[in-house]
């Protein structure tokens, strides 16, 4: 399964910028994004925010594709072989990459969608793969940020009480996105689709209203035997993946 990984600012100039790929790539993820904002960053759904200039957004996003560029081709870091990744290729309408780097733009709520598409139009000439605007407000604007870029894939990030709509992915694939990059999705949504899918928070969210829950429990009732469901140590770390390093305490 292809990973997707949050790369940030790319955690400072264009060498960092580089040696962020460059690890990314070593660790197997097959895509990143690199943003705008100015470090240290804000979430993108939070007002507040404050973005780089154009040329230096420009100079992450070129720093990132030439150190992707640089890794040789027959180089085993990304694991790229697998058909889920070709599945993402194909989703977001590519032939064959190494690693797909993203350009992500959070301008749009700073400096409005102009600006943001202009941005997102100087990535795409720098080598970005995939454009990533954050924080886009309506469908209409959703639907003329892809007209604009096309053929350029689009991501769409949906956070649940965020700045965008809760689009579910059929909604996101009917008006041009490629990938859509989601908390959660309403009741009656489905997955069943051809858009590369990104559900961010997903797991976060069910662990903190799981915790939550764990421990209301055992205020009212002073054990953990309810919220553990008959989980026995042995069978949490096989789950954690750490079974083989508790081999020598348990035997």
């Amino acid at each position: 399964m292809p990973v997707i990984a949050d790369a940030d600012t790319g955690f400072g100039g264009s060498a960092m910028v580089a040696r962020t790929v460059t690890k990314y790539a070593k660790a197997g993820v097959a895509a990143l994004h690199i943003e705008d904002q100015v470090p240290t960053k804000r979430c993108g759904h939070l007002l507040g925010k404050q973005v780089v200039s154009r040329d230096e957004f420009i100079t992450r996003v070129r720093a990132a594709v030439l150190a992707r560029d640089a890794i040789p081709g027959d180089s085993d870091f990304v694991s790229t072989s697998g058909p889920y990744f070709y599945m993402l290729l194909h989703s977001i309408s590519l032939n064959s990459v190494t690693q797909v780097i993203i350009a992500r733009t959070d301008s749009a709520q700073v400096l409005g969608m102009e600006e943001a598409v202009t941005r997102l139009h100087l990535a795409s000439k720098a080598g970005a793969d995939v454009c990533f605007i954050e924080g886009v407000r309506t469908r209409e604007l959703l639907e003329s940020t892809v007209a604009a870029l096309a053929p350029k894939p689009v991501l769409v990030n949906v956070i649940s009480g965020g700045l965008t709509p809760s689009f579910t992915v059929s909604e996101a694939e009917s008006m041009g996105a490629k990938i859509i990059s989601a908390t959660s999705l309403p009741p009656t949504a489905t997955c069943d689709s051809q858009l590369a899918s990104v559900f961010s928070l997903v797991s976060c969210i069910a662990m903190v209203h799981a915790v939550r829950a764990a421990m209301h429990s055992l205020k009212k009732t002073g054990t953990d035997a309810t919220s553990a469901h008959g989980m026995d140590p042995k069978t949490f770390f096989q789950i954690m993946g750490t079974w083989f390093y508790q081999l020598p305490q348990l035997q």
